[in-house]
């Protein structure tokens, strides 16, 4: 990715104490329960987290039905970081409360813990693999992956990698090239950042709205499937944003 310098410093346990060391929160909330009820279109098959960064709690919601679930992200620390949760080590982040939150949008009924476990074991189970990805390359996985997923879930990502609209735009297609003719494609974003706070410190960002990430979809998606849905988000103005983009298209 061209802008790989702008994340020598990133730390991921930086990121995660950010935005999930504690309750769910609003750009996360809406975030999670958009996809939800999305997903429920997903087509049985294989799924792809793309640009997952060090988190896991946008794919819970797939465990149940996905045949395999694959996470990828373009910095090795982060695999890293979800390595060592699927391996339980003691130092690993606590996806509890965001697992109870999806448990809760799936059904509208507060989770038990033991709801909240088994959802946890179930996707530890249902992951085949944590891979490279590089969202610059037009096989950002290799050919032998291009178009081989029934759903393709990429929060927070191309945006977040780039301060170039043009980047962004290439980024986009090209994790869209692993999408398979009739699959699902669920996208979120943060609107009109140009930079956001991890830590200590501001990384780059797009400054993206409803209208760019539109246009985009319908280069590669179905013009009548796609929806994009704004969240304004006042209370993350620190943060550097404060609304985001969610999305939905079929290929």
């Amino acid at each position: 990715m061209p802008e790989r310098g702008a994340f020598e410093q990133w730390v991921p346990r930086d990121y995660l104490g950010e935005y999930y060391s504690g309750e769910v929160t609003e750009d996360e909330l809406s975030t999670i329960k958009y996809f939800v009820e999305q997903f429920r279109a997903a087509p049985p098959g294989p799924v792809l987290c793309f640009g997952c960064g060090p988190t896991l709690h946008h794919v819970f919601l797939a465990a149940p039905r996905a045949a395999e679930i694959y996470l990828c992200d373009y910095l090795p620390e982060n695999l890293a970081e979800i390595e060592r949760w699927r391996r339980q080590e003691p130092d690993a982040h606590d996806w509890s409360v965001f697992v109870r939150y999806t448990l809760l949008c799936e059904s509208g009924v507060a989770a038990s813990s033991s709801e909240v476990n088994v959802r946890t074991e179930l996707l530890r189970a249902k992951i085949a693999g944590l891979l490279p990805a590089d969202a610059s390359l037009s096989d950002p996985l290799g050919s032998e992956f291009r178009g081989r997923f029934a759903a393709v879930l990429s929060p927070y990502c191309a945006e977040s990698a780039s301060s170039d609209k043009a980047t962004w735009a290439r980024f986009c297609r090209n994790i869209a090239s692993l999408v398979r003719p009739g699959g699902l494609f669920l996208t979120s974003a943060v609107r009109l950042c140009k930079q956001y706070k991890s830590g200590a410190r501001f990384f780059p960002a797009t400054p993206i709205d409803e209208h760019d990430l539109r246009e985009v979809l319908e280069r590669d998606f179905r013009a009548d499937t796609i929806e994009v849905e704004v969240r304004e988000l006042p209370n993350h103005e620190s943060q550097g944003f404060s609304g985001t983009l969610l999305a939905r298209a079929i290929r």
